[in-house]
């Protein structure tokens, strides 16, 4: 059937507007909000407008007369709190509203209506009536003033929506369709609020955002997803918690209807852009708790650029039984998708299968190793995004080393930092690995006047160090090394860099036969003193006897603030003849796992890493809940992020032996508590 369309016949302009009707069950309708009635008036002017199309007869619909509600209904009285209506569910509860002067106008049906709705139950109470026996209403000369809700209808911890709606019908048409139809022009005003049922003595958790939208740049019939994250009582929420998201574009609340606009968890995406659809868009959460608005995120459209890859997938050699990890880095608008695949290398072999699931930047192999020695080969990924032509990396060939004699490991860690007046830090670190036995020789140390002797500024004159077991017990400490003939043939089968001399107060303890288990360094200043530090642990086992059954350092970890503009450096060595994979984390946000709450913790955490010569070589700015990395921080036991989408930072790589640097900062200049980490993959 052919869509009619309303067309003004009589425009004060001279000319003509008109509005295309989308047919529904054979109704036809336009139903447009607008923030002011100046804008109402600016997209239809008064006039007659005339409805014409194949299939129904011509309707003539009156403009001229003046009925836009002039008054907005309003609650009166009640209890409020945090932007709810706070009703005891035990007892009967009736909500008050004002009345309108304008709804008995003389000659024009005016109706009204009030619901109350459950988001989580099937709870529906509602009334309507009209000033003309229409559509089967209840005539009434006068409006509605209240809701009765009786007791035991809702569910205490329930949130429920209410609605207050009043309409005037400019143009009211029973004859002109057959089978009873209406054809009516109705204006309408209307409040929604939202009421928590809370019985006396009962708690409602608490409800706070944990990610705001962020700007989003979109090209013409792509599309673009705005993120929000929150929590009820300190937890991410599931799917059918008894929450509900809006969100709103320029101020204006969308309908959700899954064709334009559709939801992923609460998350809105906006598809088949068009030049309207820039602007700002926000959302508010409704929960028990209250409602909180978020901040503004701006949508803009820019010219589609096909994909093209500037970082390619690098050949690596991992021992067998370890984990590889090959990453690209590509450009393009929109955002590229990825696509892996794996060739076996050998001529004649057939070509290239995709692997299922693998459409990340990244491509995580674990347990090379056995009967997974096939995953030896080339790996290359297809990067797409609908523009243009998709492009294929360079392949990246996956070598498994055949020898355990020297296996790719963590060698030295380090931490760079400062200590302010009456400051520490602790720095921990895990000993043993799997399939390993044995003890474990350390070379930790705290080093500041050597430090400075390489050119760092601002380093702490006199740092003391103590080491501690998993029982927290102290085991070794050190406030001035003393220039001990054992500390320097210690430091020196390590490679550590030397101390300026015996009577520098740098700190350092030399640690053997240490079983496995948790270790932790706290690093001080000795009577105040203050300024940047390195703490170091070094594996100090003897040259040439580390095999596989070794124990290793398996991660290292500390726990500090990080200042607005400044940043925290973790350093590790790579020993070994093999690559090695690892994770690094940073994490601010994610804290609230284990502090109960993000109070205080950096929002938004930033993570580069830097080879021996100083070149970045990955970085990551919020992890975006990657399986990948979600399964590799469970295989190390690392604490699990509660919040999917909260902004800290991860990054899993395959590295070749040598040296490394992770730094730490928030982004934008912020600051807070973070906690920064690396770990062993195996």
């Amino acid at each position: 059937m052919q869509s009619p369309t309303l067309v003004n016949v009589t425009p004060p302009s001279g000319s003509a507007v008109t509005a295309a009707f989308t047919p529904n069950n054979q109704d036809y309708e336009i139903n447009a909000a607008f923030a002011t009635k100046a804008a109402l008036d600016a997209a239809y002017p008064n006039g007659t407008y005339r409805l014409s199309g194949a299939g129904i007869p011509t309707l003539n619909f009156d403009f001229t007369t003046e009925l836009y509600p002039s008054t907005t209904p309003a609650v009166t009285g009640g209890t409020w709190s945090n932007g709810l209506l706070v009703i005891d569910p035990t007892q009967a509860a009736t909500i008050n509203f004002s009345t309108f002067a304008s709804y008995a106008t003389s000659g024009v049906a005016g109706h009204m209506s009030t619901q109350v709705q459950g988001l989580s139950d099937n709870v529906n109470l509602k009334t309507q009536i009209a000033t003309q026996a229409v559509g089967g209403q209840t005539p009434s000369s006068t409006p509605v003033t209240s809701i009765t809700i009786p007791a035991r209808a809702l569910t205490s911890g329930h949130v429920y929506q209410a609605t207050i709606q009043f309409d005037t019908l400019s143009t009211l048409d029973t004859t002109s369709l057959t089978g009873g139809g209406l054809a009516v022009a109705l204006w309408t005003k209307a409040v929604n609020f939202y009421i928590v049922a809370q019985a006396p003595g009962t708690t409602i958790p608490v409800l706070a955002l944990t990610n705001q939208p962020t700007n989003q740049t979109g090209v013409l019939g792509g599309k673009a997803t705005f993120n929000i994250g929150y929590t009820v009582g300190g937890a991410a929420p599931n799917q059918n918690s008894n929450v509900s998201v809006l969100w709103f574009f320029n101020g204006q609340q969308l309908n959700i209807d899954g064709v334009k606009y559709t939801f992923n968890g609460s998350n809105l995406t906006i598809n088949s852009l068009t030049t309207a659809d820039v602007g700002s868009y926000s959302a508010a959460v409704i929960a028990p708790g209250g409602i909180i608005s978020s901040n503004p995120a701006t949508l803009t459209l820019a010219a589609a650029v096909a994909p093209a890859i500037i970082t390619q997938p690098v050949s690596v050699t991992v021992n067998s039984g370890g984990t590889a990890v090959f990453a690209v880095t590509a450009t393009g608008t929109p955002a590229p998708t990825y696509q892996w695949q794996r060739s076996s290398g050998t001529p004649g072999a057939g070509a290239s299968v995709l692997i299922p699931g693998a459409t990340s930047p990244t491509l995580v192999l674990s347990g090379t190793t056995g009967n997974n020695a096939a995953l030896a080969g080339n790996y290359s990924v297809v990067v797409s995004n609908g523009v243009g032509s998709a492009v294929t990396s360079s392949p990246a060939t996956l070598t498994l080393a055949s020898s355990f004699n020297d296996p790719g490991r963590l060698t030295n860690l380090s931490v760079l930092t400062d200590i302010a007046a009456g400051s520490s830090f602790t720095v921990g670190t895990v000993v043993g690995g799997q399939g390993t036995a044995g003890s474990k020789n350390l070379v930790v140390r705290a080093v500041g006047p050597s430090l400075g002797a390489l050119g760092v500024p601002g380093t702490i004159g006199d740092p003391q160090l103590t080491l501690f077991n998993g029982a927290s017990v102290a085991i070794a400490n050190n406030d001035n090394w003393n220039g001990d003939p054992s500390l320097l043939a210690a430091m020196a089968s390590v490679g550590a860099f030397a101390f300026t001399g015996p009577t520098s107060k740098d700190a350092a303890v030399y640690q053997q036969n240490l079983a496995p288990g948790n270790y932790s360094v706290a690093v001080s200043g000795v009577n105040g003193s203050v300024g940047s530090v390195i703490a170091e642990i070094y594996d100090a086992t003897p040259a040439g006897t580390f095999t596989a059954a070794s124990p290793r350092l398996v991660n290292v970890s500390v726990l500090k603030s990080i200042p607005s503009g400044g940043l925290l450096t973790l350093g590790f060595t790579l020993g070994g003849s093999a690559a090695k994979t690892v994770l690094i984390r940073v994490i601010g946000p994610g804290l609230s796992v284990i502090l109960g709450s993000t109070n205080g913790t950096l929002g938004d955490p930033q993570l580069t890493l830097f080879n021996s010569n100083s070149v970045a070589i990955a970085s990551n700015d919020d992890w975006g809940a990657d399986p990948q990395l979600i399964n590799v921080g469970t295989r190390v036991n690392a604490f699990a992020i509660g919040n999917t989408q909260s902004k800290d930072a991860m990054l899993v790589v395959t590295l070749p032996p040598g040296g490394y640097t992770a730094q730490a900062r928030g982004n934008n200049g912020t600051s807070g508590l973070a906690i920064v980490e690396v770990y062993e993959v195996p």
